[in-house]
């Protein structure tokens, strides 16, 4: 099976499909557990803290790349797991021979617009313009740290599949993307490319790119299989029992890449704390943490580097195996190397 063969996708049948999802109540999509993103004394507390916010968020000089070479995948290698962190919560990640991308952004700022807003750390260690075929890319959410106009106007010719949420596929459509490319799922639903599935797992987030469109598509997780291996997507979520769910379903996972940053206690129900992100891994019967969603912008009020500090301390007293590669290392499931605390040479005192 490849790509839209299990599921429809005109635009009539994917509304179909929206409003007979579990997850769909009265025009807007919803977690199973009630999560107060906008609550008003929330918001005047998160005003006070960006206003008193530490000034080391940002670090003093953009961060080292490691820059990637595409030879450094092996594609004839079937059996091979490898992947690399491009940035943020962007992976390239080999499985089956092809190439797979978790939500793509190549763009300098996460934003509506190029000239204002996060801007990024690090440049990416590779261009769209040097990525070969991608087989797959899957996104979690429409948000713009995760689903990236730019990138995907450059990626959109040459990805042949694109996996996505449940109605995250109309914006892929206006922005030129195949409608034949698209396949969009519902939680525990699954499709295969190939021999490599895509199960999409529940979340506990939200979705928007706008004032009018909040939580009018679906946010997911992403177990990525195939017989011989298993990895994890966390996507953007707070920490919820669907984890232990996961786990008992599909784990346990080679890799499990869990958000791990932009991070605050006031919505925690919607971004994991360190701790949380643990616990999280521990359920799903993961194997190797891997922890993204930090080091390449400023999401957050914590220093840029507090997530690698925090996870590395809670992983060593869990006696966890713990993988913080530099942006543009290739790391091979077969010739696993302890991390080394690469950020600490760039912490300005």
């Amino acid at each position: 099976m490849t790509g839209c063969e299990n599921y429809p996708n005109s635009s009539d049948q994917i509304q179909t499909r929206i409003e007979e999802s579990a997850q769909y109540l009265n025009g807007k999509f919803r977690n199973k557990k009630t999560t107060k993103v906008f609550d008003i004394r929330k918001t005047w507390a998160t005003i006070k803290d960006y206003r008193n916010k530490p000034n080391d968020t940002e670090p003093g000089k953009p961060l080292p790349v490691l820059p990637l070479t595409i030879t450094a995948f092996d594609l004839s290698d079937q059996a091979a797991l490898r992947f690399s962190r491009l940035g943020h919560s962007t992976l390239l990640l080999q499985m089956s021979g092809k190439l797979w991308l978790t939500d793509p952004v190549f763009s300098q700022r996460v934003s509506p617009v190029q000239w204002a807003g996060p801007k990024r750390f690090q440049q990416p260690p590779i261009s769209i313009e040097e990525l070969p075929t991608i087989e797959g890319v899957v996104i979690s959410h429409n948000h713009y740290d995760h689903l990236d106009h730019d990138s995907i106007l450059k990626l959109k010719d040459k990805v042949k599949h694109f996996v996505v949420p449940l109605g995250v596929g109309n914006k892929l459509i206006d922005w030129g993307v195949a409608a034949e490319k698209i396949t969009e799922l519902d939680w525990w639903e699954n499709v295969y490319i190939g021999d490599v599935e895509f199960i999409s797992t529940p979340a506990q987030h939200f979705s928007g790119r706008g004032i009018l469109d909040g939580d009018k598509t679906l946010w997911s997780s992403w177990v990525i299989r195939n017989k011989q291996q298993s990895v994890y997507y966390s996507g953007d979520t707070g920490y919820f029992p669907g984890f232990k769910d996961i786990g008992e379903k599909y784990g346990p996972f080679d890799f499990a890449f869990m958000e791990c940053g932009a991070y605050n206690k006031l919505w925690s129900d919607i971004h994991m704390m360190p701790e949380d992100s643990l616990q999280a891994f521990k359920d799903l019967k993961g194997k190797v943490l891997v922890p993204v969603h930090n080091g390449t912008f400023d999401l957050s009020t914590h220093s840029w580097f507090d997530p690698m500090e925090k996870i590395t301390a809670l992983a060593k007293e869990s006696q966890i195996i713990l993988l913080t590669p530099q942006v543009g290392e290739v790391v091979d499931i077969k010739k696993i190397e302890v991390s080394k605390p690469w950020w600490r040479s760039h912490i300005v005192d």
